[in-house]
């Protein structure tokens, strides 16, 4: 009977012990005074067992980081070292007690990162263990967390450039449907900035060239070649590529070909333009860039393709006025595209030479051209410095003032440009 009685005032006392500093850490927590409730957290933490309630449990787990984080942030050496190894073992432990293996073990992998980034190995493969578990629902900071260490191993020769170009892809995959199925606005811009940070990384890489894209593709696509989840991935990533290698390839225009004929969709359309524009097909690019621009409902993507259809009809066509067109198109959508007001200038430069009855008012013509940089440059900061030395260049082709002195024409007239151009502006010398 004795023993008894010690044996249930011993589990009551162990209780109210587990009570007390729960009590006193809690308080210390809610006052945000970290360092007082560590050593009563810890004791919690090291004695919580089936005699505490799970909501109790959790709330230890739940409010350890914080503790710790901030503990981390005072202490130095062996010290510093325990609270980040106590730090992990949180994790490890809701794991063991509570599964959702996928959630704790990439939270565990970004306190290792963060603390350990020399561990980047053990990072790799926790991350790579959170995707195999979680699939495109895992979480985007770790997505993008696994293509930086992913990343640091490639750099480091420890993985090969095709394992590198499949990390990013499946990243890149995953990231894309989170954002397209995100509803709550705020959340949906961290992935996509997370998304965005993927794509940089991958693109200014050693890994992703043409040929690394193309060897690993290839054969996935000789194998599944009417796979339109496939044929997207392999445009995309294509498409990002550094060189006009990657669109001229045959693989980029068999996985365009087949994005089109099975979803008659903008991008589709789009990269099939590109290729057969970078192949010097430009009766093919003009119908696709056409179809793509009739299909596209974004006003940026818009822009952007009709500046490109301009440029076609420009360098591909010598199409003066149908060049001009295309980037008025692109004005008329987005009125601040600087690009489509600098191409008005080159295409004046070009095509307008003869826009005059002599010599003199031949070259009336740059002085519309200067007009289009001055335009961009007031509408689009980020072409200002392009257009300044566009018009620099350009304006040393003014007619000399001597020659406006036996035409009778002074600084400041209004005169027209004629044939095509037909643009009215003012008269402008030099010595």
């Amino acid at each position: 009977m004795m023993a008894a009685v010690m044996i249930f005032s011993a589990s009551v006392f162990a209780q109210d012990d587990f009570t007390v500093n729960m009590s006193t850490y809690t308080e210390f927590y809610n006052q945000k005074n970290y360092k007082d409730a560590y050593p009563t957290w810890k004791w919690c933490f090291e004695n919580c067992d089936d005699r505490v309630s799970e909501k109790t449990t959790k709330n230890i787990f739940i409010q350890g980081p914080t503790i710790l984080e901030n503990v981390i942030a005072t202490r130095e050496g062996d010290a510093r070292e325990a609270a980040i190894d106590t730090l992990l073992i949180i994790y490890d432990k809701r794991i063991q007690l509570y599964g959702q293996e996928a959630t704790y073990l990439g939270s565990k992998a970004i306190m290792l990162n963060k603390y350990r980034p020399q561990n980047y190995v053990d990072v790799y493969n926790m991350c790579t263990r959170v995707f195999e578990l979680a699939g495109n629902s895992a979480n985007y900071g770790v997505l993008k967390l696994y293509m930086v260490v992913a990343l640091n191993r490639y750099e480091k020769e420890e993985i090969s450039k095709e394992t590198m170009v499949n990390v990013y892809s499946s990243i890149s995959d995953a990231l894309a449907e989170q954002v397209e199925k995100e509803t709550k606005e705020d959340k949906k811009a961290k992935i996509a900035d997370a998304a965005t940070a993927v794509e940089e990384l991958f693109v200014n890489s050693s890994a992703a060239d043409c040929k690394s894209i193309i060897d690993v593709f290839s054969p996935k696509f000789e194998a599944d070649p009417t796979n339109v989840e496939l044929a997207k991935k392999i445009v995309k990533l294509l498409r990002n590529g550094n060189s006009d290698e990657c669109k001229l390839s045959d693989l980029y225009m068999r996985a365009a070909i087949v994005m089109y004929e099975n979803e008659k969709s903008s991008a589709a359309a789009h990269a099939i333009g590109q290729a057969y524009f970078k192949r010097d097909e430009s009766g093919k690019a003009e119908q696709y860039y056409n179809e793509a621009i009739s299909l596209e409902e974004n006003n940026e993507k818009k822009a952007d393709m009709y500046y490109e259809l301009g440029l076609l009809y420009f360098t591909g066509m010598n199409n003066y006025q149908k060049a001009r067109q295309a980037a008025r198109s692109a004005l008329a959508v987005d009125p601040n595209y600087g690009k489509a007001y600098l191409l008005i200038g080159r295409v004046y430069a070009a095509g307008g030479k003869g826009c005059g009855n002599d010599a003199f008012e031949n070259k009336w013509v740059y002085w519309v051209v200067v007009d289009q940089f001055q335009k961009a440059k007031s509408v689009d900061p980020s072409v200002a410095e392009e257009a300044n030395k566009l018009i620099s260049t350009y304006s040393a082709y003014f007619p000399k003032a001597s020659d406006a002195f036996w035409a009778d024409m002074k600084e400041g007239a209004t005169v027209t440009v004629g044939c095509w151009i037909n643009e009215t502006t003012t008269a402008r010398f030099i010595k």
